[in-house]
């Protein structure tokens, strides 16, 4: 790996302010690294970034794969994001985990390396994003990934793989590594064994990763298995698109800045940004354009603390509107997840054995040694389920005729008619069902440094979770400034089923999980139900509650600053901003549409298919 303290991009603040920019990247994390090393493969374009975190480069926290849940809830690396009282999901505030550093989420999450199904895409190019389509983004999707094939692993999986994949549908030399776990979780084999005879779509895909993932396989992961020097480490922006080209005498990048505002003429324009390092204000201006990518949260924030979005909740905040967009902060979408917690018999062993010293050392040693066993893994077995198998012909009905009605606020038509297509649909997966490889405190949804970890009374026992997450929630929230101090949070309002229909589609995926733990041979590795300890399912009642009191984030918040057509979208599928000129938004703020499962991949397509625009408009 570079030497973190040789890297000629990674600059004071001295060094950065001397330099001229053609672009400013606001935030170095998923997407803007991406954007800042595309635009630099041309010498005579010259980029600066800042980043509001540190540069975490090298760090044990980050690149050990397994370390991620200890890194969620560290101020260190995330941004500690709650959301406001969530009145329809036990009444709590809800974390909202973001990653801050360079690398942003990609350095904290889970690591699982999912596409979405086509249809996800191809609707986001029915609401009018031109170019959008699945067909469009899968150049991206492969631009953006090296797929490590498991044949030339030289670590043993400690159980074979038996998820089927065609490598020509994958990259071979994109930036951001992706392979298979080589320590899975021993129940794993069963669990998709029990699944697969409970629907004719349960079974496991031939290729997850083609536009179709209906059924349960083994998760690719960003992780590094190139025998390299660092396989066995986590693959993220920063080791895929920075540390390469750290070297540019055309890239800059500032740690510790935080963007207050973009600078902005009455007429919209943006030529420059402002920002804060060491708390000492600070002016960089750029030539052609300044390129938002702070992530969902904070993306809106900027630009209402700019003046650009809806002026009564600008005014409402203290700052005047200069660009009267009343769609920034609006569509904010987040995939709500729910689970069941299992304690296994004895004898089965699951990641709760780190919690124990000679298996933690053990552990230790093996990764130390070669990069292998349970601290090398990330992601699980997960997999999809179609709404309309678990539901009767009359359900299905019933769900979309309340979505389509009036009767509750939430998404625009044309998109509520795409959400409920998509329920009626037998190859659409409106469920991600997920093998969770440790005991979690469930009773503590908000809270993750709590929810990540085993309760007291199950310490020293050996369990796992299985979670039930909404692929395309009919719930809607928003994010807005509640003040004009850049240090204090949005307000953070993911709406988490205000909707009922969510509840309809929740309850379905939770009987699912019920059935899969009561199904040989996954039930014979399952000693008892530890949360639920009792729960009626014949009682819808009590059933809803659980759901209610059990709601998490699944950590794919998006669709902030979403595109769409002026008046429906707060982008142009361009990314620039309507009513201003010199800035476009490059994260997954911008998505219309939720997409099922894990969102990482989606947002490096996004951000190389974006640098391609960028290069295209300006002659690059």
């Amino acid at each position: 790996m570079a030497d973190p303290n040789n890297l000629p991009a990674l600059c004071s603040i001295d060094e950065f302010l001397k330099h001229d920019y053609d672009f400013i990247v606001i935030g170095g994390g998923t997407a803007g690294l991406v954007v800042a090393a595309r635009l630099t493969e041309n010498a005579n374009v010259n980029v600066g970034v800042l980043e509001a975190g540190a540069a975490n480069i090298g760090d044990p926290m980050i690149l050990t794969p397994a370390m991620y849940t200890k890194a969620i809830g560290d101020p260190k690396y995330d941004w500690l994001h709650k959301s406001v009282v969530q009145k329809s999901a036990g009444n709590i505030t809800i974390d909202q985990p973001r990653g801050k550093g360079l690398g942003g989420s990609s350095a904290i999450n889970y690591q699982m390396y999912v596409r979405g199904h086509k249809v996800d895409y191809d609707d986001w190019e029915k609401l009018g994003n031109k170019g959008w389509g699945f067909k469009d983004l899968l150049p991206y999707f492969t631009k953006h990934e090296h797929f490590d094939d498991p044949s030339s692993y030289t670590t043993k999986p400690n159980i074979p793989l038996e998820t089927t994949y065609d490598a020509g549908l994958h990259g071979t030399d994109g930036p951001i590594h992706t392979s298979f776990s080589t320590w899975r979780l021993p129940q794993e084999k069963e669990w998709m064994a029990a699944s697969s005879t409970l629907g004719e779509n349960m079974g496991s895909p031939l290729e997850a990763w083609s536009g179709d993932h209906m059924g349960m396989h083994h998760s690719l992961s960003t992780i590094d298995r190139s025998n390299g020097e660092l396989t066995g480490t986590r693959s993220y922006a920063t080791t895929g698109y920075l540390l390469p080209n750290a070297g540019r005498p055309n890239l800059k990048v500032l740690v510790e800045a935080l963007v207050t505002n973009l600078i902005i003429s009455e007429a919209g324009e943006v030529t420059g940004v402002e920002f804060l390092h060491e708390d000492k204000p600070h002016t960089v201006l750029a030539k052609k354009e300044v390129v938002l990518s702070a992530g969902t949260i904070k993306s809106p924030q900027i630009l209402e603390l700019s003046g650009i979005g809806n002026p009564s909740i600008l005014s409402g905040a203290g700052i005047k509107c200069v660009v009267d967009n009343a769609q920034v902060g609006e569509n904010f979408q987040d995939h709500p997840a729910t689970a069941i917690g299992y304690e296994l018999v004895e004898g089965e062993k699951s990641l709760d054995m780190l919690q124990q010293e000679p298996e933690l050392q053990a552990a230790m040693a093996s990764y130390m040694t070669d990069k292998s066993g349970p601290l090398s893994s990330g992601g699980a077995a997960m997999g999809f389920a179609s709404y309309a198998d678990l539901a009767t012909p009359a359900e299905v009905k019933s769900l979309q005729e309340l979505i389509l009605s009036d009767k509750y606020p939430g998404h625009n038509e044309a998109t509520k008619k795409l959400i409920a297509g998509s329920l009626g649909d037998h190859n659409y997966g409106s469920l991600q069902l997920v093998l969770l490889a440790a005991t979690l405190d469930l009773r503590y949804p908000g809270n993750q440094k709590v929810l990540l970890q085993p309760p007291a009374e199950q310490l020293g026992k050996q369990g796992l979770a299985l979670a039930a997450c909404l692929a395309r929630p009919v719930s809607v929230g928003t994010i807005h400034i509640t003040s004009s101090d850049p240090k204090i949070d949005p307000a953070i309002d993911p709406g988490y089923l205000t909707h009922p229909a969510d509840i309809e589609v929740f309850v379905k995926g939770l009987e699912l999980l019920e059935k899969m733990a009561a199904t040989s041979p996954f039930k014979e590795k399952i000693k008892r139900k530890y949360h639920p300890v009792e729960l009626d399912f014949g009682d819808r009642n009590s059933v809803e509650e659980y759901l209610r009191h059990t709601c998490a984030t699944e950590y794919h918040p998006l669709g902030s600053v979403a595109m769409g057509k002026k008046g429906v979208g707060a982008v142009d599928d361009r990314l620039k901003v309507w009513g201003a000129k010199g800035v476009r938004v490059v994260d997954a703020s911008v998505m219309p549409l939720h997409v099922s499962g894990n969102i990482v991949s989606s947002v490096y397509a996004i951000a190389e298919k974006a640098s391609d625009m960028i290069k295209e408009d300006w002659g690059l």
